[in-house]
């Protein structure tokens, strides 16, 4: 940058400077010394010595230098004004300082000087109540700061951020000055596109005229300011942020509307930047299905409440869109098909059904193509019970639709993020997952036919807490009515960039053009099937499905389509749309519930992300990873070994995970027998089996008393010879005894050292610790307490160990769990 000294002399008066100490003393210390500097200075304004308000004259602000700050440096340092919220002060940012000291230090933004004016309830406008805020930080402190401090004083060296009331003031700065700020950062913008709701500051406090002129609101707000904005040559890029769970004025409740959620933060947000960004706001030429020229500008929403918490993730990334660096890649992803490596691999194949349901149409065909995947380890004649992802594909889906999706769900299963799946990916081409005459009863036999045959053929769960659903674009209009219209089949979904519309369908949608509403396009059979109505119903049910939904903020945008459709076109994008479902479903009283006033309002699971990206695997792959693990997180079920005795049991889990990998079995099909005394052998197939034990086939057993036709020599073979065993000293193993716990005690520490290739130390505390401590046999000592201070086993709630007590088979499963987890 270069540094040009604009001092604006004309514009300043003779200050008295104060210097105040600070909120947190100067020089700062934050973990390791920083350095940074930050002082308080109040001085005479022009702009409010000059206003109505009396008495009120002086301007103060909290100003923030960098560590190394160089008041002779050649190059002038950008200048970031910073603006607070509601009730705030020069204190108001604080909280940021350690980002930014980290952010330079880092080299992730140069070193810059941060501004913090204190300017109260005024909503940085010009009021006769608060004073003329907006001229005196317009004028009077971008003169002082330029003046007193080594600025790059001018536009590309000034950035602007504000949070809550402080976006609503950036906003307007940005618009109304671009000759004077080159970016502005937007952290929960106190916007409104229209009227805002009664309850708010903008009504309440005066700035906007005492009584409340909506005249004065109107001349003032964004709208207005983008008018003239449109008409001047610079381009002021805007980076806005909110959280899905932004204040909710809804909770306000006889207050406001029912309809109260279209003021909510991610409401405007998103409305903005269509204002912004996705309209061609300053009328330029543009080809059919190009760009739309509109402003520089990124939306993001991201998991989050009106909080420090958020501001802080939207101000690091903020400054580096301002600083032009690079966003983290949670907020824009980029799809790696190479970043995707597992070891292990499902079971991939293209099956094909007949259905009654498309038997019985009119359509041609009554066999549905499906991709079946089933994760590794699968085996038809055990007792797992595995959840099942119904796949939907987007607008002329092929049997490859979901290709690119396989290695993440490898990934995902073998990294731990969410348990083994089975995954049922349906072709249908253009059908938007409806019944039509033109496609068929495409809905009826996914719903009547489809299901049960894979819950028939396959080890699925077969409830709606082992069912998810997934789609992408035409497929997240499927997932989303097939959960609306069947909350008691699914128990979550994830829709990836939804074509889903609230009101009518764009005229070159593909719901138009295709025929599955009708050929011609039938409004009427659009609004029976669309989502609005499906609400309604899935509200009667009061059966919640917890939703994820992701989009992108670059997604198809309509307006590019030019003459086929009006100047608001930009309304049928997809995070327009996004955010207006996850306002009726989530932000919504949707089950009409009781609640307070001022709480949470109880509206259906769901979470809404916008991220840097288009209609592609950049965002979808991102969505996909996100997804199912929320899924999982609110009522999808893992993988189940189906036994009936372990349904509400506390061991459940390990029991269910040992299954799974092969290391236990139940004692029958049904019967896992959780609280039956375990014997020596089935212990020791189980510990073979989690270790990977095993020996040459036909090795003759080690002990007298084991047949090398039993059903567990060959693991106490492998366990002999792997030093973990060692009989009871006559040659015989005693095979069908129970187990003590101290004897398993014994058989852990071996195997822990084993795992461990003997680099775990045999330390832990005293088994003194135990009521029983002096029952422990000496031999199970060492062993006792190695196990109980790692946490592999514990005592009972009455204090002892019970070193004598046999072991159930539940017990045993938790520990060798624990003893895998170890070291997993």
């Amino acid at each position: 940058m270069s540094r040009r000294k604009k001092k604006l002399a004309a514009a300043l008066v003779a200050s008295a400077i104060v210097w105040t100490a600070a909120a947190s003393p100067a020089p700062v210390q934050a973990g390791n010394e920083k350095n940074r500097t930050t002082k308080v200075v109040t001085f005479a304004s022009q702009a409010l010595a000059g206003d109505s308000t009396k008495g009120n004259d002086e301007l103060t602000y909290k100003v923030y230098l960098p560590k190394g700050y160089d008041k002779a440096r050649a190059e002038g340092y950008p200048v970031l004004y910073l603006l607070h919220g509601s009730h705030g002060d020069e204190t108001g940012w604080d909280d940021f300082w350690d980002t930014l000291d980290d952010m330079i230090e880092s080299g992730s933004i140069d070193p810059v000087i941060a501004v913090v004016p204190s300017s109260g309830n005024s909503y940085w406008v010009d009021s006769g109540k608060f004073g003329a805020y907006e001229s005196a930080v317009t004028q009077d402190l971008i003169a002082k700061i330029d003046e007193d401090y080594n600025t790059a004083a001018d536009r590309s060296g000034r950035y602007l951020m504000g949070y809550s009331m402080g976006g609503y003031g950036a906003l307007r700065y940005a618009l109304e000055y671009p000759e004077l700020f080159s970016a502005a950062t937007l952290l929960s913008p106190a916007i409104q596109k229209d009227e805002p709701p009664a309850t708010s500051g903008a009504v309440e406090r005066g700035s906007f005229g005492d009584p409340y002129d909506p005249e004065v609101w109107t001349a003032k707000n964004y709208l207005s300011a983008l008018e003239s904005y449109a008409k001047q040559p610079h381009r002021v890029p805007v980076y806005i942020f909110a959280g899905d769970d932004d204040w909710n004025h809804l909770s306000e409740k006889e207050d406001l509307p029912e309809d109260a959620y279209k003021y909510n933060m991610e409401v405007q947000a998103v409305q903005l930047y269509q204002e912004l960004h996705r309209k061609n706001l300053f009328a330029l030429p543009f080809e059919k299905w190009e760009d739309v020229p509109g402003n520089p500008a990124e939306l993001r929403i991201i998991d989050g409440g009106h909080d420090t918490d958020l501001w802080l993730t939207g101000f690091r990334d903020g400054l580096l869109y301002m600083l032009e660096g690079s966003e983290s890649d949670a907020l824009s992803p980029v799809y790696d098909a190479g970043q995707y490596a597992p070891k292990h691999k499902g079971t991939v194949t293209t099956e094909t059904a007949s259905l009654s349901a498309l038997s019985a149409d009119a359509a041609d065909g009554s066999e549905m193509n499906y991709r079946l995947y089933l994760p590794h380890g699968y085996k038809s004649d055990n007792k797992t019970r595995y959840p099942v992802l119904y796949l939907l594909h987007g607008s002329g889906g092929t049997e490859t639709s979901w290709d690119p999706f396989w290695p993440i769900l490898d990934t995902m299963i073998e990294e731990k993020r969410i348990p083994p799946v089975i995954a049922v990916a349906p072709v249908t081409g253009n059908s938007y997952w409806v019944d039509s005459d033109k496609f068929g009863s495409v809905e009826s036999a996914f719903i009547h036919d489809l299901i049960p045959l894979i819950d028939s053929s396959y080890n699925t769960m077969a409830s709606r807490e082992g069912r998810g659903l997934v789609g992408f674009s035409m497929g997240g209009y499927g997932a989303l009515r097939y959960s609306l219209t069947h909350p008691e089949l699914f128990g979550g979904a994830t829709l990836l960039s939804p074509a889903i519309q609230d009101g009518e369908a764009p005229a070159t949608s593909g719901a138009v053009e295709r025929g599955s509403f009708g050929e011609p396009f039938d409004p009427e059979r659009w609004t029976e099937l669309g989502y609005p109505k499906a609400l309604k119903e899935y509200a009667k049910k009061k059966l919640p499905v917890p939703m994820y939904i992701m989009t992108g903020d670059d997604d198809w945008n309509h307006l590019s389509e030019k003459e086929d459709l009006p100047e608001d076109a930009h309304k049928y994008n997809m995070e327009a749309q996004a955010v207006s479902l996850y306002e009726q479903l989530h932000r919504s009283n949707l089950f009409a519930l009781p609640f307070e006033k001022w709480e949470d309002v109880p509206g259906s699971p769901a979470e809404l992300r916008i991220v840097n990206g288009g209609h592609d695997m950049d965002v979808w792959a991102s969505g996909f990873e996100q997804g199912l693990p929320y899924l999982f997180a609110n009522g999808l079920q893992s993988a189940t070994a189906g036994f009936k005795d372990m349904e509400k049991h506390w061991a459940k889990a390990a029991v269910d995970s040992l299954v799974m990998k092969g290391i236990a079995a139940g004692r029958t099909d049904d019967e896992f027998a959780p609280d039956a005394d375990i014997t020596r052998a089935e212990f020791t197939v189980m510990l073979a089996h989690a270790l990977g034990l095993s020996v040459e086939a036909g090795a003759e057993p080690p002990f007298a008393d084991v047949d090398g036709s039993d059903w567990y020599a060959e693991a106490i073979s492998a366990a002999e010879a792997a030093g973990i065993v060692t009989g009871d000293g006559d040659g015989k193993f005693r095979p069908g005894e129970p187990i003590t716990r101290e004897e398993i005690a014994a058989l852990g520490e071996r195997a822990l050292d084993r795992l461990s290739e003997g680099t775990s130390s045999a330390g832990g505390g005293p088994t003194a610790a135990f009521t029983d401590a002096g029952r422990i046999s000496g031999w199970a000592q060492d062993a006792v307490r190695r196990l109980t201070a790692e946490a592999i086993m514990e005592g009972y709630p009455d204090g002892s160990f019970g070193p004598g007590r046999h072991a159930t088979r539940a017990q045993s499963a938790v520990i060798i769990s624990r003893l895998i987890a170890r070291f997993e």
